[in-house]
């Protein structure tokens, strides 16, 4: 017999990292859409002060913080604002991070690859280390991590940095999810493809050929991923996914990472 819970997120403690644009944005809607009480952070407080407003002028719990979270005192401000709300994290999805254009690899400043390190990995793994030393006490727990595709394999659309980056989100979550499988945790990645976010907007006001033109090359859907869906994995990966789930990547791509 199948032991899927088939539980929501109503009531239980939710941060978002990065939550003011993009798929965090999303994600903390959908989240706060479903009943749970939403922590988000992100670095525009103008932006994520809007975000708060808005939602909780709809009947949400949430609130902002901002916080850089390349830095520990930021993540310490962050979680101690989720225990001092809430009393507890339930889940975490660790969203925040930067993209940077293509470079060759010789010609990569080495600026930029700790600026690179610093925003996409090292705060990913400062973040879990908090999430789960409170959730290690609560006994229970979920994580998920943003990795992207090219955490599976390389690009010329990207740095060598983001994409040792977004290699190394994916280390973190199964290291994690080996460590504490016996602690109630569960630790995923989730890795889309070219998403749909603002970023994307010119591209989009072309028309549907200049969008299937350019993501034609990356997946056989020749379309962007919508946040929503993205949101939706999330979802499940926070409330509804088994007890067994975890140390996992799953893939939001519309089948590129299996395109010759």
């Amino acid at each position: 017999m199948s032991k899927l819970k088939n539980l929501s997120v109503e009531g239980t403690v939710i941060l978002v990292t990065g939550g003011t644009s993009g798929i965090g944005r999303v994600v903390t809607t959908t989240l706060c859409a479903q009943g749970a009480s939403v922590v988000f952070t992100g670095r525009n407080e103008t932006e994520g002060n809007a975000i708060n407003t808005e939602l909780r002028g709809e009947g949400s719990d949430c609130h902002f913080v901002s916080a850089d979270l390349r830095e520990e005192g930021g993540i310490t401000r962050v979680i101690d604002k989720c225990l001092s709300t809430y009393g507890r994290l339930d889940v975490a999805f660790n969203n925040a991070g930067i993209f940077d254009n293509s470079a060759l690899f010789h010609e990569y400043k080495d600026e930029d690859w700790e600026l690179m390190i610093a925003s996409n990995l090292t705060s990913i793994f400062r973040c879990m280390k908090a999430e789960l030393e409170v959730m290690i006490k609560q006994g229970e727990g979920v994580i998920i991590n943003n990795a992207s595709v090219v955490g599976h394999r390389a690009t010329e659309r990207a740095t060598p940095g983001y994409v040792a980056s977004k290699h190394g989100v994916i280390g973190l979550t199964r290291q994690a999810a080996l460590q504490y499988a016996n602690a109630g945790i569960r630790v995923n990645s989730i890795s889309p493809g070219p998403t749909f976010t603002e970023i994307q907007q010119p591209l989009v006001d072309q028309g549907p050929d200049a969008v299937a033109d350019h993501v034609g090359t990356l997946n056989p859907r020749a379309q962007f991923i919508s946040p929503e869906e993205i949101a939706d994995v999330v979802l499940f990966l926070a409330g509804s996914a088994p007890d067994m789930l975890t140390g996992q990547d799953i893939a939001i791509d519309g089948g590129q990472l299996y395109k010759l």
